[in-house]
């Protein structure tokens, strides 16, 4: 009804089931956000003192926040060239666009990868459509962000953080899994986990799309480059680093995109030791079965 209730707000409906901790029974607060057509943990703190020590690890980086993303995308990059100087699969492009990080044996960051980029956001108006995060109009329109490559001969330290082109933005990722083609998809996709070093807005989407030419599926807002007019795109084509492209939207307008885990060793509260050892955990969306042919007990025990 009008001037009522959003009946769905995620915040309302929790804040009307009374989980709030000591005299105030409606206290929920969400401890950091997660874009609309996204998946995954979502903390609440149940009172002020919960509330102020979770933000102040986010504040000082103390917070270890994991995705899994599904990316896909092809691209005819002239950087990389592809196996016979043909399209390139996303995660092809995505390795050559990635700078590999050492360590010894086959741990897990003998096959982690960083991707750097200056991101910056744009102001302008309105005009989302939560649908795979799209627009509902003018693709240029403010909710989006802007990413620019590194010159490969520049360390991101060189960069002043003030610096007019954007902020310097970091993901580390792992390949995870290949997933099983289907009919309906053009490219090849895979489940790839990722972190970052900020929680900048649209950092993995942007990245991913822009930077690494391997868009997460679903993404319409990153990841479609059928407009001529899309400045995302235009940048690219003019550095010879063409952005990946998804099929389309997801049945649901879903993004692949979910926060897989999230991690808070250094926020002590009474009768929750186990947060010193235990990340917060989601399970994979049961509707990536029908979609991508993944459900997670074929993807538990990965990391």
């Amino acid at each position: 009804s009008h001037g009522g209730p959003d009946p769905k707000c995620l915040l309302t409906y929790l804040k009307s089931q009374s989980l709030g901790g000591g005299s105030q029974k409606d206290f929920i607060s969400p401890t950091h956000r997660l874009d609309q057509p996204c998946t995954g943990v979502l903390i609440f703190a149940k009172n002020g003192k919960a509330a102020s020590r979770v933000q102040v690890a986010w504040s000082k980086r103390k917070v270890k926040k994991c995705y899994w993303v599904v990316v896909e995308g092809s691209s005819s990059d002239s950087r990389g060239g592809g196996r016979g100087g043909g399209k390139m699969d996303g995660l092809e492009v995505l390795r050559s666009r990635s700078i590999p990080l050492s360590g010894g044996g086959n741990n897990r960051r003998s096959n982690t990868y960083k991707l750097s980029a200056l991101l910056k956001s744009n102001s302008g108006g309105k005009g989302r459509n939560a649908r795979g995060g799209g627009r509902s109009s003018n693709n240029n329109a403010g909710g989006s962000v802007t990413v620019k490559p590194l010159p490969p001969n520049i360390s991101p330290d060189d960069i002043a953080d003030n610096n007019s082109n954007g902020r310097v933005c970091h993901i580390e990722w792992n390949h995870l899994l290949r997933l099983p083609s289907k009919a309906s998809s053009s490219s090849t996709r895979h489940l790839l986990s990722v972190t970052t070093d900020t929680g900048a807005k649209h950092q993995v989407r942007a990245l991913l799309a822009l930077a690494g030419g391997a868009p997460i599926a679903g993404d319409l807002r990153y990841g479609n480059n059928n407009h001529k007019n899309n400045a995302h795109q235009q940048h690219y084509n003019d550095q010879g680093r063409q952005q990946g492209r998804v099929d389309g939207p997801l049945p649901d307008g879903s993004v692949a995109l979910h926060a897989r885990d999230v991690f808070l060793p250094t926020v002590s509260l009474g009768g929750m030791e186990f947060l010193k050892d235990e990340p917060f955990v989601a399970s994979v969306p049961k509707r990536w079965r029908e979609f991508f042919g993944v459900c997670e007990d074929d993807v538990r025990g990965l990391s």
